[in-house]
């Protein structure tokens, strides 16, 4: 009869410890290694976790960073725009509102911010029919910024109408 382990048991039978000896330790003691080929497919999956990570933080800093800054691109418009409406009339017809301007946005201190150029623009409106009663008294405000991001020129506009019987001369 053959010898199925080291202890002298044969298959089956039971050892001294109560348990069934079936001679396979040796086999899955040989069996608790990686091997190679284990070992570098498990390295790439995590490199390639890593790198994934990393792009995607990168990806979602950049993503915020942009969006603040187009948000206080549109702030800075608004504000124009809204400085115009407390300004009497004749202000507006005769070269009183600046056209050129700038700002600056940072969150981190003035030398890591943007600096945002802008341009403000009144000209008289031109109506889509002949003979309004109203085109003298009103005009077309242009508002827009420019800003550089990540070496890429950004620009953001709005466009709005001014009355001269507008909120500035409103008597409730």
């Amino acid at each position: 009869m053959a010898r199925a382990s080291k202890y002298g048991k044969a298959p089956g039978k039971p050892r001294q410890t109560g348990g069934l000896c079936f001679g396979f330790a040796s086999a899955i003691a040989a069996k608790g290694a990686f091997t190679l080929v284990e070992v570098i497919i498990g390295a790439g999956i995590l490199v390639f976790t890593v790198v994934s990570l990393y792009g995607a933080f990168s990806f979602g800093f950049s993503t915020i960073k942009l969006s603040q800054e187009e948000v206080r691109a549109d702030q800075i418009l608004v504000q124009k725009l809204e400085t115009l409406r407390v300004y009497d009339w004749s202000r507006i017809t005769n070269n009183y509102v600046p056209t050129n301007f700038a700002s600056t946005y940072s969150t981190t201190g003035p030398e890591h911010g943007v600096t945002y150029y802008g341009s403000l623009s009144v000209t008289p409106f031109i109506p889509s029919r002949v003979n309004e009663s109203y085109s003298d008294s009103l005009r077309l405000v242009n508002a827009s910024v420019e800003w550089i991001s990540g070496g890429i020129s950004r620009t953001r506009s709005m466009t709005t109408l001014i009355s001269q019987y507008g909120i500035q001369t409103y008597k409730p």
